[in-house]
């Protein structure tokens, strides 16, 4: 049998430390599972109340591990479990929505979710190379719609050769988020502009019709769960190589954010959002596209993402539809 030699994969260093991460992933998996559920018949226990009492402990800790388990084998879950807060917080929503408009709704608003995240990653390259021009701000004039983060996604793609995020990169290579996001708008246009009210059994239609193309694109970006978003609520000197760093991490769907504290050798602004991405060597500032701050309306901290722009003026918007005003300058 003849096979074909992947020369470039042989050669490339990148993929082995990728596949070393499989294996280890592999190995530690095996390693938690392992003592997981032993079999209670195995030892020499032979009171039946004590072997009841060991049955009853081992269902509960079924019940627990099956709960646990979920985020392997649900998108869903996983995107709720590990994704940047935007597109974690909006996962929960549809997962715990039961009404067919209530779930249409959901699965439309993750759809848009996964093209703001990925179109804010875009802009920010876009804007790190020519700066947030007037042509880029005509954009959100009217206020960011799908087809706009869908526009400067095929910009990236069209304009950008190199990124500071690596991971970006998939957009230029392959099709399907960019595709399957596309599919979300088109149905998304095709029935929210409909004339008549829809019935209970079209709503379950267009789930049905949904609900695959949006697992499909959540599984497409799980890029996203390895590009953390970091906010700095302060950075401390300590020496003249050595900081600091206390934030939270903007992961997961839970709004009180897990809190971080580390050390690095260079300072980071404070009350700024960062990406960590190990292919750009050093995090990437997402200011003014994303902030955390004080909510104006209910006074409370909120993830607040580029909406519109007037001018210098830009207008953020968190999930709650809150709203904040910022000024950054033209670049032209």
């Amino acid at each position: 049998m003849n096979l074909r030699v992947p020369i470039d994969l042989v050669e490339d260093g990148e993929i082995d430390g990728l596949l070393e991460d499989v294996q280890d992933a592999r190995r530690r998996l095996r390693l938690t599972t392992s003592g997981v559920l032993p079999n209670v018949f195995a030892g020499k226990e032979a009171d039946p109340a004590r072997l009841k009492k060991e049955i009853l402990s081992n269902a509960y800790e079924a019940r627990l591990v099956g709960e646990l388990v979920r985020p392997l084998e649900d998108p869903i879950f996983r995107a709720e479990w590990a994704y940047p807060f935007h597109l974690s917080a909006l996962a929960r929503r549809y997962r715990i929505s039961t009404y067919p408009a209530e779930r249409k709704d959901g699965l439309l608003k993750l759809g848009e979710g996964v093209a703001r995240v990925l179109g804010i990653l875009a802009l920010a390259e876009i804007i790190a190379i020519g700066g947030f021009t007037t042509a880029l701000r005509r954009n959100f004039r009217t206020g960011a719609t799908f087809g706009t983060w869908l526009t400067l996604l095929e910009k990236f793609e069209n304009d950008i050769e190199s990124s500071r995020l690596g991971e970006l990169a998939v957009l230029r290579e392959g099709q399907d988020t960019y595709s399957l996001l596309q599919s979300i708008k088109a149905t998304r246009n095709t029935t929210s502009h409909a004339h008549g009210v829809r019935f209970h059994h079209e709503l379950n239609d267009e789930v049905e019709i949904l609900e695959p193309l949006v697992v499909s694109t959540i599984s497409s970006v799980s890029w996203l769960s390895g590009l953390p978003w970091e906010w700095v609520d302060r950075c401390e000197y300590l020496d003249d190589s050595f900081y600091r760093i206390i934030g939270s991490r903007l992961r997961g769907s839970h709004p009180s954010w897990e809190p971080f504290e580390r050390f690095r050798t260079y300072p980071l602004r404070p009350n700024r959002i960062y990406v960590d991405s190990t292919s750009a060597g050093s995090p990437v500032d997402l200011w003014p596209l994303a902030t955390v701050d004080l909510c104006p309306e209910c006074r409370t901290r909120e993830l607040f993402l580029l909406n519109q722009c007037r001018d210098d003026i830009l207008t953020l918007r968190s999930l709650e539809d809150h709203e904040l005003e910022i000024v950054y300058p033209v670049s032209d």
